[in-house]
């Protein structure tokens, strides 16, 4: 009742107003209304969608974090599985391959960053290449060449590589983007696959930056050297095996090698087995077995072969000191420098 009588009635107003504007046509009332009815619009209008932009800005910003925060959880996860602890800039420009295009951005990759990574990923092969070359000419000291080439692809080539990345857990984390125009590997493998071998010697360059060559060494041994490989099948033993084990004994200057008949079974029947061993002296370097003799004995000698390129020298430790940037870059130049010589004097 007080709120009512404090309040004075429109026609109070109008009769307060009547005095200053003098009298008014229906038409203008009509038009102050309008005017007015429109201009209440705008107000609404534009307090709507002021409204809007702050719940559409605070919605963004809370998918921002969230998904940061997302990231950030399966950064913390590679790193507790994987051992490798890496400051998040080089972690993400590591685990970013080169196909990626961002879709904001806010998910942007700089040049620089990109172009860090490349080089990153070239040191980590060179690194991985030049760490198990060394690890397996010392622990294998006789083995020959091509055995080694084989051996050590099959330690950081694209398919072992692929395999520790999926141990690991690399293709769930890494940033890449489907293409077809994605490098084939050399071992057959689809570009897609390749990837995750790329971003695992991209992650190898990037310890190294940070945590330098006992850092490389550390991985290497944990997920590298740590895998199962079958040494004697990297050897090409399928030509001569007798001849090769002769003078291998010669260069040595021990007795030639006699092969020996062990047991047999079934000599009259469709299918004998024979067991041979091939000795050196009274020493027996190697034992096989066949259908025949000769098939025998030339399983003896690979055996033999084997156990002499495989016969491995415990606890060894690669040297350190040659895992730097510049003598692998420049070892690199030298190499490339004679790979060119050699062309230009195939041309002449």
């Amino acid at each position: 009742m007080l709120r009512s009588a404090m309040r004075p009635s429109l026609g109070v107003y109008r009769t307060a107003m009547l005095p200053v504007m003098g009298p008014l046509s229906k038409s203008t009332h009509l038009a102050h209304s309008i005017t007015s009815f429109k201009a209440l619009q705008t107000l609404q209008r534009s307090t709507s969608n002021t409204v809007q932009r702050h719940a559409f800005s605070s919605s963004a910003a809370c998918a921002d974090t969230a998904k940061d925060s997302e990231i950030m959880a399966k950064f913390a996860a590679f790193s507790a599985r994987s051992g490798i602890t890496l400051s998040h800039p080089n972690l993400l420009a590591a685990l970013t391959h080169k196909s990626y295009r961002p879709v904001s951005a806010d998910n942007s990759v700089s040049e620089e960053s990109r172009a860090a990574s490349q080089r990153n990923r070239i040191l980590g092969a060179k690194l991985l290449e030049f760490h198990v070359l060394h690890y397996v000419m010392l622990k294998f000291p006789v083995m020959p060449a091509h055995g080694v080439e084989s051996l050590v692809d099959s330690y950081v080539g694209d398919k072992a590589l692929v395999s520790v990345g999926r141990n690991l857990g690399v293709p769930s984390i890494m940033r890449w983007k489907k293409s077809d125009t994605l490098e084939e590997g050399a071992a057959g493998l689809p570009g897609q696959v390749i990837v995750v071998a790329r971003v695992i010697q991209a992650l190898v360059g990037a310890i190294y930056q940070e945590k330098g060559a006992k850092g490389v060494d550390s991985f290497v041994k944990t997920h590298i050297l740590s895998r199962t490989v079958n040494v004697g099948a990297h050897l090409k033993l399928q030509v001569n095996p007798k001849g090769t084990l002769r003078q291998i004994l010669a260069d040595a200057k021990r007795e030639a090698p006699v092969s020996r008949l062990l047991k047999e079974t079934g000599r009259l029947s469709t299918s004998p087995v024979f067991i041979v061993g091939v000795y050196s002296g009274i020493e027996k370097l190697g034992e096989g077995y066949g259908s025949s003799m000769a098939m025998a004995e030339t399983r003896a000698c690979k055996n033999a072969l084997e156990r002499y390129f495989t016969k491995e020298i415990k606890d060894v430790k690669v040297p350190l000191d040659g895992l730097s940037e510049e003598k692998l870059m420049f070892e690199e130049k030298v190499a490339g420098a004679v790979k060119a010589d050699g062309k230009d004097a195939a041309t002449n």
